[in-house]
């Protein structure tokens, strides 16, 4: 932490603003504020209490104590402005954008905290969840769909598409595995599709099973109708860190009373 300074006159903050905005640090500003916007239109927000971020990208983000959106932002900031208005004793905020030209006017009545930050953040968002992710999980572990399940191939391709998992039960039927994570009608007439033309392709009885980790009463109608069966899976049981991931974020309430802010 660069700065932290709390209650600051417009002239200290003034001083502090200036000396960091342009430059690659994140700066967060509380306070009593009124903006206004002019570039493709015009908009103004009345005074009220709000926290402005700049980020160290140069994005200008304006929020509210309620909703996550924010009331307003400025994408990248191609200059900064900030002056003292002695008259009304207010810091003038100013982001102008080039690009098109657009305009924010940040003016401060009164300021709770500046604080200054050289932030560091290499990690990517790993997103888990996909249908491919079920796929390999099922390959893994044939069981998670039944008991002596054998997977032939996964990603078969047919006339009619490519088969998720294309696998032989314990009877030796051929089994059309479709994987869905939010099955609808289309979903099963996919499922239909490729059990025709495997049963186009090969002798015997041929099964169509749709997995997903939840269905609708009406779409499991429209599966039964057709004589092909629905299998449900928990995502903590198909992915191994879906749930270590979920617990891996921390609470307030996961630090001691001696934890201090």
């Amino acid at each position: 932490m660069e700065e932290l300074v709390e209650n600051p006159d417009v002239s200290t903050a003034r001083d502090i603003i200036e000396e960091y905005v342009a430059r690659k640090y994140t700066l967060q500003i509380n306070g009593l504020c009124s903006v206004n916007y002019q570039g493709r239109a015009k908009s103004k927000l009345d005074r009220g209490e709000r926290i402005v971020i700049v980020k160290q990208c140069s994005a200008l983000l304006v929020h509210g104590p309620e909703n996550y959106q924010p009331k307003n932002w400025q994408p990248e900031v191609d200059s900064w402005s900030v002056e003292v208005d002695d008259e009304n004793d207010e810091l003038v905020l100013e982001a102008r954008r080039s690009n098109p030209e657009e305009l924010v006017e940040i003016r401060f009545e009164e300021i709770d905290l500046v604080t200054v930050n050289k932030m560091v953040d290499k990690s990517e968002l790993k997103i888990r969840g996909h249908e491919v992710d079920i796929h390999e999980s099922i390959e893994d572990d044939p069981e998670l769909v039944e008991e002596g399940l054998t997977v032939i191939e996964r990603e078969r391709e047919t006339p009619a598409g490519f088969i998720d998992v294309f696998a032989r039960d314990e009877d030796d039927n051929y089994v059309v595995i479709e994987v869905k994570r939010n099955p609808d009608y289309n979903t099963v007439l996919q499922l239909q599709r490729y059990v025709d033309e495997i049963e186009d392709e090969f002798r015997g009885d041929i099964r169509g099973i749709l997995v997903a980790p939840k269905m609708t009463e009406k779409v499991l109608a429209y599966l039964e109708e057709r004589d092909l069966e629905f299998v449900e899976v928990e995502m903590e049981d198909v992915i191994a860190s879906y749930e270590a991931i979920d617990r891996s974020q921390k609470g307030l309430s996961d630090f001691g009373p001696e934890y201090e802010t």
